[in-house]
């Protein structure tokens, strides 16, 4: 089996997304509550076009690469699980039928969800509490985020499947 310009791209993607998240954006100033989640953007895309099972692959791919970025903050291996949930739920919004344009969004906030809830469970567990107005303005800026780059990623990713790249 030989890669593919679309999954090489993916794999960059991700990985530029999760260095980012982890390394330019705590940089810049961006305050930790509004860093969004890059990585479970492009999940999503994915997920969308392709369906539930190879949404959760990629977000279980993702989510190793996000726990070998440092810092980890949360326990090992449970942002390969979360992430993988979060791909699935994505694909289950998967229409070969519909263009809506609602469709991604709405994928990308059930995810984001997914995710925020792993998170927030993983984080009563570990320290007994947790914030959830960090993890609401996190689920907002990830949301937001997302209606900008999911059109631009699934253009891409049409494209490159409609020349056979993919």
């Amino acid at each position: 089996m030989r890669p593919t310009l679309l999954g090489v791209l993916r794999t960059a993607y991700v990985v530029v997304a999760a260095l980012m998240t982890a390394t330019l954006l705590p940089r810049l100033g961006v305050p930790p509550q509004w860093v969004p989640d890059l990585v479970l953007v492009g999940v999503v895309a994915t997920a969308v076009l392709r369906g539930p099972v190879h949404g959760a692959l990629t977000g279980l791919l993702a989510g190793w690469v996000v726990e070998l970025v440092p810092p980890v903050g949360s326990p090992l291996g449970l942002m390969p699980l979360v992430t993988m949930l979060g791909g699935l739920v994505a694909g289950l919004f998967r229409r070969s039928s519909s263009r809506s344009w609602l469709r991604a969004p709405a994928a990308l906030l059930c995810a984001a969800a997914v995710v925020l809830s792993g998170r927030v469970a993983s984080a009563v567990l570990a320290e007994g509490g947790v914030d959830l107005a960090d993890g609401a303005s996190r689920l907002l800026a990830t949301v937001l985020l997302g209606l900008v780059l999911l059109p631009a990623l699934l253009v891409v990713d049409r494209a490159l499947v409609r020349r056979r790249l993919g």
